[in-house]
């Protein structure tokens, strides 16, 4: 017994040694271990810890204003409800994405799309879900934030363009960033989420445009809902922009464009300054900066009539009878002709085997010069351009910067084109044919200009010869008020044409509008003078199908003093007398309205 009991001790006595020794040899491991995490990796754990309850938001700062000459707002930024997905907080993936999805009607795959689409940054980095979402959406989202973890909402600045379809491709528009343009080296500190001017003004200026996101170091909960803000460093505005674009003005060009399409350009002849430009048809720039949808973008694109192509800078058209100043110009200075040289017009013009038709059916009988501009003669054109030949009327357009960009800052210009015999050899390896230089004559045939261009061409004769290159912004303003860079008039053309020609294409212009028998009389204006020209331009669509004439009226005014050059397209709008013209007589009312007041009342006083 006394044996028994002494064995049941020495096993006792030995299971509490081995007690002894693994707790002794567990406090040592996890004594190690401590002084391995707090003394060896203390600053890697408390910089860890920091990251689980401490974010860093990107604070997105506003983009620039957009003023036009006189101060007036033309694009600003308002506050917008921002639907965001924070990965690193989504406790059940397709809890939290089918949930937002049945909750706002989303597609669910476009909401896995844009999960992707950030997978190169931080699982801790927000991404941008939808944009703009309604205070009906927010109401749904904030109620249920306790069944959707991740998924937060910002309130951030919107792109804001009050006038709506006005101004749109002057201005253009800004959306998100898409994921190639983020792999690309051109778009370098842009996230995902970030708008870009993608179009017009907005893109032409970006950089400055594109103000320095600030951030926010806030305290999260376990569902990653903001607790409290510890530090906020200040996003700072993008620049302001001052344009050239007289809002009065471009008003009126958007009146006149109603119900039409083309586009038109009003420019100031002494700095080359755009006043006014419009496009038709327009898009809604504030679609595509609130997120546009699939349905809204569908419709734009595959809108027959190309809302989106800005048709002064992109659109080229035959110049039609616009066209007849240049090679009236190039006769005079090669001594072809002269104001007295005069042609016959029976109504029609015999060719080869062909009669090429004046637009008076019964002909305008012997006219000269001044009354072929005035009246716009066919035949005494087809005359003066086979005396010519296509390659002189070539040398003149381009001297004029017919056929070449102008170098307005906007993106995507096109050039035009005026044919030589180079040319179609070249693009067409075949010879040029006389037959071809009568149409050309005209502004018909291969020749395609664009309607900034036509102004540029109303300008040159305007200004004896000079242009500068068509600028719509004036000059950029920083945040704090400081001027960053004022943009100056640049010569474009400067070329050396004698006085007494000009005079006669210039009287003739005059006479256009001016005389009874011009073909913009009715377009007349009782206390300003300006001076244009008509154009119908023929427009043949696929199998020689007639699409209906397009109206042009190229003007400058006031006749003494030039100050303002134009151009004005009616897409297959008819004749350029009805359809073209009474848009530039309202644009130089517009223009020249104090000047007419003062008249009127001085008139009222002698009375």
């Amino acid at each position: 017994m006394e044996n028994f009991v002494k064995d049941d001790r020495t096993k006792e006595d030995a299971k509490y040694k081995w007690c002894k020794r693994i707790l002794i040899f567990t406090v040592i491991i996890l004594s190690v271990r401590l002084w391995d995490l707090q003394i060896m990796k203390g600053n890697e754990m408390r910089r860890q810890s920091e990251q689980n309850r401490v974010r860093v938001k990107k604070v997105i700062a506003p983009r620039g204003i957009i003023y036009d000459r006189a101060g007036r707002i033309l694009a600003d930024t308002r506050p917008s409800f921002n639907l965001y997905i924070t990965p690193e907080d989504i406790k059940d993936f397709n809890q939290t994405v089918d949930g937002l999805a049945n909750l706002l009607q989303m597609d669910r795959e476009e909401v896995i799309e844009k999960l992707k689409g950030a997978s190169g940054f931080p699982p801790s980095f927000p991404v941008k879900i939808k944009s703009d979402i309604s205070m009906d959406e927010v109401a749904k989202v904030e109620a249920n934030r306790v069944y959707l973890p991740g998924v937060g909402i910002q309130i951030e600045p919107k792109r804001n363009y009050p006038y709506g379809k006005f101004m749109a491709h002057l201005l253009g528009y800004v959306s998100e960033i898409s994921e190639e343009e983020l792999k690309s080296n051109a778009f370098k500190g842009y996230s995902p989420g970030d708008n870009i001017g993608r179009y017009g003004i907005e893109r032409a200026y970006e950089q400055y445009l594109r103000g320095k996101d600030g951030e926010k170091r806030v305290e999260v909960d376990a569902l990653g809902r903001e607790v409290r803000t510890l530090e906020t460093i200040e996003p700072v505005a993008g620049n302001n922009i001052y344009l050239n674009i007289d809002l009065d003005v471009q008003l009126t060009l958007e009146k006149g464009f109603e119900n039409k399409r083309g586009g038109g350009i009003v420019l100031d002849t002494k700095t080359g300054g755009v006043l006014a430009m419009v496009s038709r048809p327009a898009f809604d720039p504030n679609k595509f900066a609130s997120g546009i949808t699939k349905e809204d973008w569908k419709a734009i694109a595959t809108d027959r009539f190309h809302p989106l192509q800005n048709r002064v800078i992109q659109g080229r058209y035959p110049p039609g009878s616009t066209f007849k100043m240049v090679v009236a110009l190039k006769a005079l200075e090669e001594g072809l002709i002269n104001e007295r040289t005069g042609f016959l017009c029976r109504g029609g013009f015999p060719y080869g085997n062909r009669v090429f038709k004046c637009w008076k059916k019964g002909g305008h009988g012997h006219v000269s010069v001044h009354r072929a501009i005035v009246e716009s003669c066919d035949v005494f054109f087809y005359n003066v351009g086979l005396k010519l030949g296509v390659d002189r009327i070539h040398e003149m357009a381009q001297s004029m910067g017919l056929g070449k960009i102008t170098g307005i800052d906007l993106p995507n210009e096109k050039e035009g084109l005026v044919p030589s015999t180079a040319w179609k050899k070249k693009v067409r390896g075949e010879a040029w044919y006389e037959g071809e230089t009568v149409s050309v004559s005209i502004g018909q045939g291969a020749v395609w200009l664009t309607p900034i261009q036509l102004a540029q061409m109303s300008a040159f004769i305007a200004n004896d010869g000079v242009t500068y290159k068509p600028q719509i912004v004036n000059r950029i303003i920083g945040f704090d008020g400081k001027v960053i860079k004022i943009f100056e008039p640049s010569p474009s053309t400067d070329i050396k044409i004698k006085k007494e020609h000009l005079k006669i294409i210039k009287e003739g212009m005059k006479g256009v509008v001016n005389e009874p028998s011009g073909t913009a009389y009715s377009s007349r204006i009782q206390h300003i003078v300006m001076a244009g020209k008509t154009g119908t331009a023929q427009s043949v669509g696929e199998k020689g199908r007639n699409l209906g004439d397009h109206a042009w009226f190229v003007a400058y005014a006031p006749v003494d003093n030039p100050s303002v050059a134009m151009a004005i397209l009616a897409e297959h709008g008819g004749h350029g007398s009805t359809a073209a013209a009474p848009i530039a007589k309202q644009i130089v009312e517009s223009v020249f309205k104090e000047k007419t007041l003062i008249k009127e009342a001085k008139l009222n006083e002698g009375r």
